[in-house]
């Protein structure tokens, strides 16, 4: 057998596994364009403050805190069918690394953050601003 048949395979089965896709297409649902509150929940329980995030096109802009300029923080949402992928890049590694997987709610979104592959590490509510 070729080794890199057996490479890939394992590459493609470990991404499997671990939640990421390589390009098995996503539906168009985007998280809608607007303001937005996001307040994190580390471990489910620990929150953090609410900060104030932009959502334009594929782009995440959200300050540090409550404070400063709105642009500080800026993250790449990746489109799913019942929300989106907030992540650094829209590379599979960096979505292995670190994402938060967001489906729409009544009030706005809610998110669970995972790391390291697919490690739940708390949950993230996104609230929209009228």
């Amino acid at each position: 057998m070729n080794i890199k048949r057996i490479i890939a395979g394992a590459l493609i089965g470990g991404a499997a596994v671990m939640g990421i896709s390589f390009g098995a297409g996503h539906a168009e649902a985007k998280i809608e364009p607007g303001q937005y509150k996001y307040q994190a929940f580390t471990w489910g329980l620990i929150p953090t403050p609410v900060s104030n995030v932009r959502i334009v096109g594929d782009q995440f802009y959200s300050d540090i805190s409550g404070v400063g300029p709105s642009d500080i923080n800026r993250a790449t949402i990746v489109p799913t069918k019942n929300g989106g992928i907030l992540t650094l890049s829209k590379d599979p590694v960096a979505m292995w690394f670190g994402r938060i997987e967001f489906t729409k709610t009544a009030y706005g979104y809610h998110g669970t953050t995972f790391n390291y592959g697919g490690i739940p590490t708390g949950d993230v509510v996104l609230k929209k601003v009228r």
